[in-house]
């Protein structure tokens, strides 16, 4: 490996650390948000009307014209009507649960994904990823906790939106690469502000300079979270990479213990092990193949 192709994996890796902090912070502002009694919808109505300008502001000074132009609104639509409930559900999600909890369960859109791409996409899965699949679900039913009290304060909808996510990213890759990942983000959130609008403006309650200010600031956590992990995906490898989005967990564990004072069960802390590992073994499995192709 070159000095310049080693640089270029560091920058990934701080990267991708660095999206995954911006964005944990983002979910925590956005809990803390929801905990004042602002309905999920007005908090994603209002923090499009922040981030779309910032998007569109930088598109006018870096980007050629016509550059967000497509010519697949269609599939553009299906992303967003289904992709739509990740953030949705999520949210929800965050009104009963703790932040740490909830991206466990999250993370579990991983495996659904994979195990998704078989009927949609028509992709191979061998043995050993299905096991991967297998366990990697088992360990987010652990942290999950099958008890009604626990699917009915927000389990539920923290894996109805891993599910979203999962199909959300399975459109991603059938659009292919002619769709830029920032436009996909843009036109994403465009409609997405559209949409929460329509529907939470016959609930919308004023909000003092503070909250919109923490508004603000997570639409700014969340275009710059974004852009650090596209751009880390963009400069490394993606097996080199992908293991650090687990940091995720990390993150959301340590922002709970300092703002909550929350400290995660062991129901928890085992189910976030078996879906690291098996993420892992994922990871691990896709780098054989890729071996196996070239050779």
């Amino acid at each position: 490996m070159n000095s310049e192709s080693h640089s270029q994996n560091m920058q990934g890796i701080v990267l991708i650390l660095l999206g995954a902090l911006l964005l944990s912070l983002m979910d925590g502002v956005m809990k803390h948000l929801l905990e004042q009694g602002y309905s999920v919808l007005q908090m994603m109505a209002v923090r499009g009307w922040f981030v779309v300008p910032i998007m569109l502001l930088w598109a006018w000074r870096k980007m050629p014209s016509g550059a967000l132009k497509t010519t697949r609104p269609g599939i553009h639509f299906l992303r967003v009507f289904i992709g739509f409930g990740a953030p949705v559900f999520f949210f929800t999600s965050l009104q009963t649960m703790h932040l740490a909890d909830a991206t466990v369960i999250v993370f579990g859109s991983t495996f659904l994904m994979t195990a998704l791409s078989v009927p949609l996409l028509k992709e191979r899965v061998g043995p050993h990823r299905w096991t991967a699949v297998f366990l990697g679900m088992i360990g987010v039913v652990i942290a999950a906790g099958p008890t009604s009290d626990l699917v009915s304060g927000g389990a539920l909808y923290a894996m109805l939106a891993s599910l979203a996510y999962a199909l959300m990213m399975l459109i991603t890759r059938w659009m292919g690469p002619g769709e830029s990942a920032f436009k996909q983000v843009l036109y994403f959130n465009v409609w997405s502000a559209s949409i929460a609008t329509i529907f939470s403006i016959a609930d919308f309650v004023s909000m003092p300079l503070m909250d919109l200010a923490w508004v603000f600031l997570t639409g700014a956590l969340s275009v710059l979270g974004h852009l650090c992990l596209t751009r880390a995906f963009t400069i490394a490898p993606v097996g080199l990479v992908a293991p650090f989005e687990y940091s995720f967990m990390i993150w959301s564990t340590l922002i709970g213990f300092l703002v909550w004072g929350h400290i995660p069960g062991s129901s928890i802390l085992l189910g976030a092990a078996i879906i690291v590992a098996s993420g892992f073994y994922l990871i691990h499995r896709e780098r054989a193949l890729k071996k196996a192709k070239a050779t």
